[in-house]
C-alpha cells in the first residue's frame, strides 16, 4: 500500500468503502458522506497519513465498518430519521477532522499529526540522530552526500537534522511532488539501515 500514489490510495480507501456500503445497505450515506470527507479535504493543507498509507487505510476501514453499524443498529432500533442525523453529526466531525487535525498549522494539528506521526515509518533513524548525533558512521556518510550528492544531503539535513516537515522541506528544495521527497527519504533510510542497523523496513 505505501508504494502506491496518494491518487491510488484515495481510489482503493474509496472502492473499499463501497464495498462495505454496499455489503450494510447504505450506499446513500455512504455517497454523502464521501462527497463531504472530500470536499472537506480539498480545501485544506496537504492531509498527512499517519505512519503510512498501510496504517491510514486500517484506520480508515476501521472508522468506516464503526460508523455503517452504528448506522445500521439505529436503523434497525431507532428508525431512519434518527439516523439521518447521525449521519449530520458524522459529517460534521468528518469536516472537523479534515480541515483541522491534518493542518500543521494548527497546534491541534501538531497534537495529533506532528512530525513523529508524519515520521513514525522512520522514527528508529531519528531516535538515532538524535542520541548519537555525532557518530562516526552517520557524520561519515552525510560528509559524503555533501560531496557527491547535495540535493539529497539537504534532504537529509532538513528533515532528519533540523526536523522539519514533509511540506516544509518541498517549500525550501522547489519540490513539486510529495512522491519525489517519500522516494528520496526512503533511499536514505534504507542505506542508513544498514549503516547505523536500524529497524528494517
Amino acid at each position: 500500500m505505501d508504494r502506491l500514489s496518494y491518487g491510488q490510495y484515495g481510489m482503493v480507501v474509496i472502492i473499499s468503502a463501497l464495498i462495505m456500503a454496499y455489503f450494510f445497505e447504505l450506499i446513500p450515506e455512504y455517497i454523502i458522506l464521501t462527497i463531504i470527507y472530500l470536499f472537506s479535504r480539498s480545501k485544506f493543507e496537504e492531509p498527512i497519513h499517519a505512519y503510512g498509507l498501510n496504517i491510514c487505510y486500517v484506520c480508515t476501514m476501521i472508522f468506516y465498518a464503526l460508523v455503517f453499524i452504528t448506522m445500521k443498529l439505529c436503523n434497525m432500533m431507532i428508525g431512519e430519521s434518527f439516523t439521518f442525523i447521525i449521519l449530520i453529526c458524522l459529517v460534521l466531525l468528518s469536516t472537523f477532522a479534515t480541515s483541522t487535525l491534518p493542518n500543521k498549522k494548527e497546534k491541534l494539528g501538531k497534537l495529533f499529526f506532528g512530525r513523529k506521526s508524519e515520521n513514525g515509518r522512520y522514527a528508529d533513524l531519528f531516535r538515532f540522530i538524535k542520541f548519537n548525533p555525532t557518530d562516526k558512521r552517520l557524520c561519515s556518510y552525510e560528509d559524503r552526500l555533501k560531496e557527491t550528492d547535495l540535493f539529497t544531503y539537504y534532504i537529509f539535513k532538513y528533515i532528519f537534522r533540523d526536523n522539519l516537515t514533509w511540506d516544509e522541506t518541498m517549500d525550501k528544495l522547489d519540490i513539486y511532488e510529495r512522491k519525489e521527497l517519500d522516494k528520496e527519504i526512503y533511499a536514505i533510510y534504507r542505506t542508513l539501515q544498514y549503516v547505523l542497523d536500524l529497524e528494517r523496513l
